[in-house]
């Protein structure tokens, strides 16, 4: 059973148990379809939760209710939480992945040359980069497009890319 996080608590909003949270998946309709289970941290434990409710609050923050949760006191406590659900490779397109499956994968160039390893995948406006951290120590970024990236391997954890001049 793997998790995979999609949210952290901000803060409680009203009196009803509502939670204002700051997402982290691009599947919002999927993940907090009214019903689904999603899983709370509290420490080491997984606390399931059932969605009630949940709408886009602003460009940053979303809103969420659980059926498990009525009122403001019960959610007080949660903030700085994280919010998981299961793992589930149905929801994923031909060549999409999913962020944490490409950490700490070892980074070719086309000759089969090592560059380093990846550190963490960031959203930026243009487009998603992945975050390097090449051989020689330095931190490099790369655009996660079919121009610089000719595959991705998850199961031997590598992937090859297109350098050019200025780009490491």
């Amino acid at each position: 059973m793997q998790y995979l996080r999609v949210a952290r608590i901000v803060n409680s909003i009203g009196l009803n148990g509502e939670i204002k949270i700051f997402s982290t998946t691009s599947f919002k309709e999927i993940r907090y379809k009214k019903g689904n289970k999603l899983y709370i941290q509290v420490d080491n434990n997984y606390i399931p939760v059932t969605v009630k409710s949940f709408r886009i609050k602003d460009a940053k923050f979303d809103a969420i209710s659980f059926k498990e949760f009525t009122s403001v006191e019960q959610v007080e406590n949660l903030k700085n939480h994280d919010i998981f659900c299961m793992k589930d490779e149905s929801i994923l397109l031909k060549n999409e992945f999913y962020y944490d499956d490409l950490k700490d994968l070892k980074v070719y160039d086309e000759d089969k040359k090592e560059v380093g390893i990846t550190i963490e995948i960031e959203e930026f406006p243009a487009n998603l980069t992945l975050k390097i951290k090449t051989i020689e120590g330095k931190i490099s970024f790369v655009p996660f497009n079919d121009f610089f990236i000719k595959n991705v391997d998850l199961e031997n954890k590598t992937i090859t890319i297109h350098v050019i001049e200025g780009l490491l």
